[in-house]
């Protein structure tokens, strides 16, 4: 895959990743919490960077890194194979991308697309047809890179704050 800059690549997580992926996914977490409060902090990182690994193992899922000038600057999870478990649906299966975060500094560079191409990529490979994504509503950045890429809106969660 082409990158933007030929100082970057994308590549497969490695265990030795796992304190670099926790400060993405702590500034995801923290950005995530300024959105939406109810958000835990970035503390939950190393937790839940377990639980995704855990989770990519059940649904043949991946989680990718991007480098650039040997720094981990960004990351992407995919879980390639979910099977739907709605009982007014049809049973089928679908990707999902769970996080993509790359860091406030790296921005704007081409890397969270090339990350979303990379775990389009993948959940195609395991046989995927269908891959969803979320986003926190008031999170525009991301809506606008997920839009652009081709995202469709599917399904649109409301709330309402109780006095």
């Amino acid at each position: 895959m082409k990158m933007e800059t030929p100082t970057a690549a994308i590549r497969e997580y490695r265990p030795d990743d796992a304190p670099a992926v926790e400060r993405c996914l702590a500034e995801l977490q923290d950005f995530s919490k300024l959105i939406f409060p109810q958000m835990a902090d970035g503390a939950v990182a190393p937790q839940y960077l377990r639980h995704l690994l855990a989770y990519c193992g059940e649904t043949k899922g991946k989680i990718f890194v991007v480098e650039h000038d040997a720094r981990i600057v960004g990351m992407v999870c995919v879980f390639a194979r979910i099977k739907s478990s709605a009982p007014d649906e049809d049973r089928y299966e679908y990707a999902y991308v769970s996080d993509l975060v790359v860091l406030a500094d790296y921005r704007d560079m081409g890397f969270g697309r090339a990350l979303l191409k990379r775990a389009e990529n993948h959940a195609r490979s395991e046989g995927a047809t269908l891959l969803r994504i979320n986003v926190l509503a008031k999170n525009e950045v991301a809506r606008k890179l997920y839009i652009a890429d081709g995202f469709d809106k599917y399904l649109v969660s409301l709330q309402k704050r109780l006095g």
